[in-house]
Formats: C-alpha cells, sequence, structure tokens
C-alpha cells in the first residue's frame, strides 16, 4: 500500500483573549499568502472556546513548506508575540521531514512519517 506525498504542518495555540483578533488578521494575511505559494496544497484554522486554536498546512514538499516559511517569516514572528505556541507536528515522507528537521527541531516538534493513506 502507497501513501500520499504530502507534508503537513500541524499548529497548537493558546490565545490570550486580548490578542484573539490581532491572531485571527495574521490566520487571514497568512491564507492571503497562498498566491504566491505553489505547492502549497491546503491550510485551515480552528479555534476551540478555551482561548486554543490548531493550524493544519498541506504541502506537496518539503520546499513548499521552506518557501511558505520565508514568504510569512514577518507573519509567524508577530503571531509569536500574540500567542504561545503549544505544540507542533510535522507528517509526511521521512525524505521530506528530514529536509525540514533544521527549520523546526528549534520548536520541539512531533514527527510522524506517513505510511498508509489516499489524496484524491
Amino acid at each position: 500500500m502507497s501513501a500520499p506525498h504530502i507534508v503537513t504542518v500541524i499548529g497548537y495555540f493558546s490565545i490570550p483573549s486580548e490578542n484573539a483578533a490581532a491572531f485571527r488578521e495574521n490566520c487571514a494575511a497568512m491564507v492571503a499568502l497562498r498566491d504566491k505559494e505553489p505547492g502549497h496544497l491546503a491550510t485551515a484554522y480552528g479555534f476551540g472556546p478555551d482561548g486554543t486554536a490548531v493550524s493544519r498546512e498541506d504541502y506537496d514538499s518539503a520546499e513548499a513548506v521552506q518557501r511558505h516559511m520565508q514568504l510569512g517569516s514577518h507573519i509567524f514572528e508577530s503571531t509569536q508575540a500574540l500567542v504561545q505556541i503549544t505544540g507542533v507536528e510535522l507528517h509526511g515522507p521521512a525524505e521530506e521531514i528530514d529536509r525540514l528537521r533544521d527549520l523546526f527541531d528549534a520548536m520541539s516538534p512531533r514527527y510522524f512519517v506517513t505510511e498508509y493513506g489516499f489524496r484524491r
């Protein structure tokens, strides 16, 4: 059985109530980058009632993730001042995850190697 060639980055956040509106603005700004990002397949932000949020971003390669991090670095820096990042996960083929370790290791992510799945 094969696995889809997708790299997924998931971020978990705790948002102080006074920063909720500004964080949502940053989410919208990140989504607006999509037209400049070939290989960026999807992004979604979900919000819990307790001031938490989760982001899920899907890419076709490690290079697409790196490009996103470069284009959105100013937004990410602003986001770090607004929220506490409570977790980061990277999912994907082993060779793609290996290409991202230097970029993400400082965030102490959890790495998951995709073994099974499909993509339509």
